[in-house]
């Protein structure tokens, strides 16, 4: 009996040869920039995750060697020996590089709204009760993160949208909201403001409507809270770094 992938699956699909390993070190920062995985989690043994990946173990050795030295990967020897995600990320993995200019944040919240609005509109057509059920689960629990410490609330928001784009059954709609994620937990990062309650209250308003659409199977209304909700977010990157709200 066939299941569906998952999101955690397409970060460990096989990778082209070409590249290889900046490809595995972007796709596993991007997942752990993303939420996608979490702090201390274990990842698989490196015999199994290059025959996942389908390259050479000294590939991916390289590759997991350049994650331990930024930090986001760490390796333990003896019982309990493997590598993990670093346990000392509490919150994701952010640039300290500028925020993207009006027209760089426009071009990439048009492309956030097309994968993310897709993304949201197949999860409303295809999910099932239990997919549903999860995806209302995660949503509350970004509500409740938006109480406590800023990283924390940033992993499970990325979550909330991982989950809706894996609903959508399509593995390139789950890449692609993954890297968004992560690109824009850089961008969040080097915005002052964003770690205020009010701010991140805000935010998770915006989760409703997406997630009462998709448990209501309306694709259209999905697609059209996803929208609103990806323009928001827009609005609100503006107002905290241009100053424009």
């Amino acid at each position: 009996m066939s299941t569906s992938p998952t999101a955690k699956d397409s970060v460990f699909a096989p990778v082209q040869v070409e590249g290889a390993v900046e490809k595995i070190v972007r796709r596993l920062g991007e997942a752990i920039g993303s939420g996608l995985l979490g702090p201390g989690e274990r990842l698989p043994s490196e015999l199994e995750l290059a025959d996942r990946l389908n390259v050479a173990p000294m590939t991916l050795r390289q590759a997991l060697a350049i994650l331990r030295d930024a930090g986001y990967v760490e390796t333990r020897r003896g019982r309990g020996a493997g590598s993990f995600v670093a346990s000392t990320i509490t919150a994701p993995l952010i640039s300290t590089g500028s925020v993207p200019t009006e027209p760089e944040l426009r071009d990439l919240v048009d492309w956030r709204r097309t994968i993310s609005g897709e993304s949201a509109a197949l999860a409303a057509e295809r999910a099932n009760p239990a997919t549903r059920q999860r995806i209302v689960a995660v949503a509350a629990q970004a509500d409740a993160a938006a109480s406590g410490a800023y990283g924390a609330y940033r992993l499970a928001d990325s979550a909330f949208h991982v989950a809706v784009a894996q609903a959508s059954g399509s593995s390139r709609l789950m890449v692609a909201e993954t890297s968004i994620q992560a690109e824009f937990n850089q961008i969040f990062g080097s915005l002052p403001g964003t770690n205020s309650t009010l701010a991140l209250r805000s935010s998770t308003l915006g989760h409703e409507p997406i997630v009462a659409a998709i448990v209501a199977a309306n694709p259209s209304a999905a697609r059209l809270a996803m929208e609103q909700h990806v323009e928001a977010i827009y609005d609100w990157i503006l107002g905290l770094h241009l100053g424009r709200l």
